[in-house]
């Protein structure tokens, strides 16, 4: 086990951890960023062939129901996924791209990009159903969905050993937190590691602040929808309560911050939840 001050100095160094690779500097330089055009995201993701694959798999995947196959990246960000969209996707497929995690065998990648995919798609689905002058940003908060767990590529990036120990006494106690565990195996948890990572890559603050704050529950305040949004979110994809599906557990905050009601929300989550194999099939496919 790492002392809490043990385990900061060693995220906080990073002196095993590698830097962001060239493309996904570039990705990041681009995020937020409405100068950079269409043929200039292109031509970043063309001169990475996996990170092109996965954008073109993406596009051509069940979930977005395209009659026509999708044969370019210029044709994915016009027809289908749209500027931003690919921007975030390219952006959080690059900066995986960087941790290892193959040392620490029960992790799960295919299941990681479960959720991350799930809690960007769904974030954004609830954000452009808000009705109120000041919007969620729905870019922003499917950014914030995909790098949501980027903090768990850093623990088992770092602590492989230590993450096997977390996964291994999560399953038979299911009603301890996965970040209680972490701090009392580790001595810290993924959305410490999160927001570390965020401000050493100069990840936008907006973004590092939903991702730290979504998770602490002092910190939220029922006035901030995004934060509420991807928490809650979040919550339903990975945590459903005993019992209960994910569709049918209600969120006030949520309610309150964004003005939606919990009969609408769920409306919303029963439509997307019936999309979770084709969002599985993409997963396998950015776990690759």
């Amino acid at each position: 086990m790492h002392s809490t001050n043990q385990a900061k100095h060693r995220v906080r160094k990073l002196q095993y951890l590698p830097p962001l690779s060239a493309t996904a500097s570039r990705l990041l330089a681009m995020v937020g960023d409405d100068r950079f055009s269409l043929e200039d995201l292109a031509l970043v993701i063309n001169q990475d062939p996996g990170l092109s694959a996965r954008i073109l798999g993406l596009a051509n995947s069940a979930y977005f129901g395209q009659k026509n196959p999708i044969l370019t990246v210029e044709d994915a960000i016009i027809r289908v996924l749209g500027l931003n969209m690919v921007k975030s996707l390219a952006f959080s497929i690059a900066v995986s791209g960087v941790f290892e995690v193959s040392a620490c065998r029960s992790f799960d990648l295919h299941e990681y990009w479960r959720q991350s995919l799930s809690i960007a798609m769904l974030s954004r689905q609830i954000s452009l159903a808000v009705e109120s002058e000041t919007p969620p940003d729905a870019d922003g908060v499917y950014l914030a969905g995909l790098l949501f767990d980027i903090g768990v590529l850093v623990l088992v990036h770092e602590f492989p050993e230590e993450y096997a120990r977390v996964l291994a006494v999560s399953k038979p106690q299911p009603e301890r937190t996965r970040q209680q565990l972490e701090m009392e195996m580790i001595g810290m948890d993924h959305r410490q590691a999160g927001a570390w990572l965020g401000h050493r890559w100069h990840l936008p603050d907006r973004i590092v602040h939903i991702i730290t704050q979504s998770a602490d529950e002092t910190a939220v305040s029922d006035s901030d929808c995004e934060v509420n949004l991807v928490g809650s979110v979040a919550d339903w994809i990975k945590r459903p309560l005993p019992g209960e599906s994910e569709q049918n557990q209600e969120q006030p905050e949520l309610e309150r911050s964004c003005g939606l009601s919990n009969e609408r929300l769920e409306e919303i989550r029963d439509g997307f939840m019936e999309k979770q194999e084709e969002i599985r099939v993409i997963a396998s496919m950015l776990a690759k």
